[in-house]
């Protein structure tokens, strides 16, 4: 899932400026700067020079506008910096430094121009560090461009912005995680799925909606947290449909049957839902990045639970009472194996928690792993960090996720 802040989108290119139908002083007419015939301001040579910069034992580089962007009208302006492969600064291959100032005089840090290069060169770990950079970009330096960012600072829209002349620099990157963005989880929504609503909303999640899982031994990208899931349970006769975020009907899985022939949707026509013939429990893998579909029968034994609770140090281990989860499937002719509650943890764990059935000890979950693992009988406890969850949890399988709130 792309994620872009309204400043990433108006640093796409120069936008269309529309006029006020008045040039008062109290309603002044904006005019984009210009700098030799072109919406640009100018920006100075940059004073390290040619000097290869080390970021990793540097803290910023100097960047000084010859002067302000002239808007017509005294105005506060907010500036910024943007870092590119070539002088071009494709839209796809811009990355927008995260601090801003107030002065033609902005300080560029050293740790935000090496995480953009990560970015640009799609660099998430040590091994893409050594595979995409050449040595001699590792240790002499490689060469970049940088430019500097303008709007107004009580802008309501795109039309104040502009950005300098780009000036190029020679840098010697080092690897540094710029991203870590969390499994990207999709969710199954029925007729027959949860309470079979088909509520396709964020407040559905746990309701009417249910998650895939995050698979044991698999790596999720850091950039777009796509990856293979999986979900195991029961599903009656009926019909349903995978969708990649919650409120969007038109990207996700549709179509076919549990037997198969099930496509990708990326907008366009709906091909329909997916239709389960035969009752039964099933294994959906789901392949987020190459969008594809697998479903399996699940042949194992499978215990139904009346209850499921998170007995741990938050409640004095208990196992009858401690933290309990809702069934999430309550549709009729559906059988329940997935468990939810909200969560919130005052600080790390001590003990940490795990997962319990009907009540009891006698079958228990655990797992070294979080915020997302497997949880196996009697295992070990589960040591939480401090903060808000969305918890999940899977009876047949043990899978569970602790999914940090974020609103």
């Amino acid at each position: 899932m792309k994620r872009i802040s309204i400043l990433a989108a108006l640093f796409v290119g120069l936008m269309a400026f529309t006029s006020c139908e008045s040039d008062r002083d109290d309603n002044p007419k904006v005019q984009l700067p210009s700098h030799q015939g072109a919406t640009f301001f100018e920006l100075n040579d940059p004073a390290v020079g040619s000097q290869a910069v080390d970021l990793q034992n540097s803290e910023s580089i100097e960047l000084k506008a010859h002067a302000a962007p002239d808007y017509g009208f005294p105005a506060e302006i907010i500036y910024g910096a943007q870092v590119a492969l070539n002088q071009n600064f494709d839209a796809d291959k811009t990355q927008t430094l995260t601090t801003t100032g107030s002065s033609t005089v902005y300080q560029a840090l050293a740790l935000e121009i090496d995480k953009a290069l990560m970015l640009l060169r799609e660099c998430y770990s040590e091994a893409d560090f050594t595979t995409l950079f050449t040595e001699a970009e590792r240790t002499t330096g490689m060469d970049i461009y940088i430019r500097m960012t303008a709007i107004m600072a009580n802008a309501t829209d795109s039309s104040s912005f502009v950005v300098s002349t780009a000036k190029p620099l020679k840098v010697i990157p080092y690897f540094v995680e710029a991203l870590n963005t969390p499994p990207h989880f999709w969710y199954l929504v029925g007729g027959n799925i949860a309470d079979g609503t088909w509520g396709n909303s964020k407040s559905g999640v746990g309701v009417s909606m249910i998650p895939f899982y995050t698979v044991k031994g698999e790596t999720y990208s850091k950039a777009t947290g796509d990856g293979v899931f999986s979900y195991t349970g029961y599903f009656s006769a009926g019909e349903f449909k995978i969708v990649a975020d919650p409120g969007d009907w038109d990207h996700g899985m549709c179509g076919g049957t549990e037997k198969g022939g099930q496509v990708y949707r990326d907008g366009g026509d709906d091909p329909g839902n997916i239709k389960v013939e035969n009752a039964g429990y099933y294994t959906l893998t789901l392949d987020t990045k190459a969008h594809t579909l697998q479903i399996a029968p699940y042949t194992e034994a499978v215990s139904v639970y009346t209850m499921i609770t998170m007995p741990g140090d938050i409640n004095s281990w208990d196992q009858a009472n401690g933290n309990p989860l809702s069934p999430i499937t309550t549709v009729s002719g559906g059988e329940n194996h997935d468990w939810v509650c909200d969560v919130t943890f005052d600080g790390d764990f001590t003990d940490g928690v795990k997962f319990a059935a009907d009540g009891a000890w006698t079958v228990n979950w655990g797992s070294a792993e979080f915020p997302w693992g497997v949880g196996v009988g009697n295992g070990p406890n589960i040591p939480y960090t401090k903060g808000g969850y969305k918890v999940f949890f899977n009876d047949i399988t043990g899978q569970f996720m602790f999914v940090e709130k974020t609103e």
